[in-house]
């Protein structure tokens, strides 16, 4: 039986050794570069109270916090192939809502998920289309 592997020198020289193994492999992968799959943008997702429909584009209102609203203008020339916009219909419970993203920290483009049988409710902003000539459409 050979002794010399109790002796406190050898376990040093293999502790030493496994601790440089160790600390080299941890630099190797802190100094890979990054996944090639990780995307430069950044989502927001936001939800939807109502979006109306005009001959213009949309008027989304949206939760802001957890007890306020406010809403936005989307114009109808973002909703083309390859513009700032997009919409996805359908009837998933969590619709409607928009996702925003963010390239840079500036705005790069969204989606906009409403309900494929939402029904446009006539009311206050209808009004004030109608007096300016305007319609609304369902969407």
């Amino acid at each position: 039986m050979d002794y010399n592997f109790f002796r406190t020198e050898d376990r040093m020289k293999r502790a030493t050794i496994i601790v440089v193994l160790i600390a080299i492999v941890a630099c190797a992968l802190a100094s890979a570069p990054a996944p090639a799959n990780e995307s430069s943008f950044y989502p927001a997702r936001i939800d939807v109270v109502k979006v109306y429909s005009h001959s213009d584009g949309f008027r989304v209102i949206y939760r802001k916090g957890s007890a306020d609203v406010a809403d936005v203008f989307l114009p109808a020339r973002w909703f083309v192939s390859g513009g700032k916009a997009e919409m996805v219909r359908g009837n998933d419970t969590s619709f409607p809502y928009m996702t925003v993203f963010y390239k840079d920290g500036k705005f790069d483009h969204l989606r906009l998920y409403v309900l494929a049988d939402q029904k446009i409710r006539l009311g206050v902003y209808s009004l004030r289309l109608r007096a300016r000539g305007s319609s609304l459409q369902r969407i």
